[in-house]
């Protein structure tokens, strides 16, 4: 068994220039904004911050031990979620990282399906991430029950827009394959009853 602290650390630490693209359940952009994320490690403890640079809010947090819920991959790679998840309300955050750059999604589902999206775009340092420059509207493709998104060449999102009833397995997923052919995902998975599956490399 790996140690997913120490993948965590070693592939996810420094200050991360982001690009935010808000996209409604239909995989069309409602906005952007640009962001700055430290993650660094002081005295045993893992602190991020992510700073809105439009508005200067913040949003910070410090944890020793990594969340029960969270699963990382041994290239860094890392979704967060519930432990359980009901066919109702529940959200995911999934991150893949190469290198200096990464791609991270947030999604929300809701009573009735997917409700949000939120897409995005890192790169390492004050460079300006490269963003897609046109507003997006993800073409989308079937995959078993659920739907792939292509928000910019190479990614795919592995989305559930269906209206989730008792019984239903899901699953939510980020797909990053780069020019050379390397690949990067990560995909949380819930079984019939809704209990968080172990990590795999499925896809989808």
């Amino acid at each position: 068994m790996h140690d997913q602290r120490a993948a965590l650390l070693q592939h996810n630490i420094g200050r991360w220039a982001g690009c935010f693209i808000r996209l409604n359940g239909d995989g069309h952009e409602q906005a952007r904004f640009p962001t700055s994320l430290s993650v660094k490690e002081s005295d045993g403890l893992i602190q991020t911050c992510l700073s809105y640079e439009q508005t200067g809010q913040q949003r910070s947090m410090t944890f020793q031990t990594l969340p029960p819920t969270m699963q990382v991959s041994p290239n860094g790679g890392w979704s967060l979620g519930p432990a359980s998840i009901t066919p109702w309300n529940w959200v995911a955050e999934l991150c893949v990282v190469h290198q200096q750059a990464r791609r991270r999604i947030v999604v929300r589902h809701g009573v009735s399906g997917l409700e949000q999206v939120v897409y995005v775009v890192e790169i390492e340092g004050t460079r300006k991430p490269e963003a897609p420059t046109e507003p997006l509207q993800c073409p989308a493709h079937s995959a078993e029950d659920l739907l792939i998104w292509e928000p910019e060449e190479g990614v795919e999102l592995l989305l559930d827009q269906r209206d989730r009833q008792a019984g239903d397995a899901t699953a939510c997923g980020l797909r990053w394959t780069l020019p050379d052919g390397t690949v990067r995902q990560m995909v949380r998975r819930y079984d019939t009853k809704g209990d968080l599956l172990p990590l795999s490399q499925a896809w989808p």
